[in-house]
């Protein structure tokens, strides 16, 4: 997984930048700073939305070729999937 923080220019209307300003204060935080964790929390669901999606699929997959799904064959996949997510972010 990266680690490298980089900087996002976006343009809203004043009125939607008032209102992040708002809501960072509730959370004593900069409005900048508000965004970008709701924009971290919206990636990181869609994230999972996949990966479960994957799993699912191999799950599926699994069942389909032997029928019956092992525990064991189960987690290598699972740590397949879960590799190469991670690779893809970097």
């Amino acid at each position: 997984m990266c680690d490298e923080v980089v900087r996002l220019n976006i343009r809203v209307p004043e009125h939607i930048r008032e209102w992040y300003k708002i809501q960072g204060d509730k959370y004593s935080v900069p409005y900048t700073n508000y965004i970008s964790m709701l924009l971290t929390q919206i990636y990181e669901r869609e994230t999972e939305k996949e990966l479960l999606k994957d799993f699912t699929t191999v799950l599926r997959d699994i069942k389909d070729s032997t029928g019956e799904v092992n525990v064991e064959e189960l987690l290598q996949q699972l740590q397949y999937i879960v590799s190469k997510k991670n690779n893809k972010e970097c």
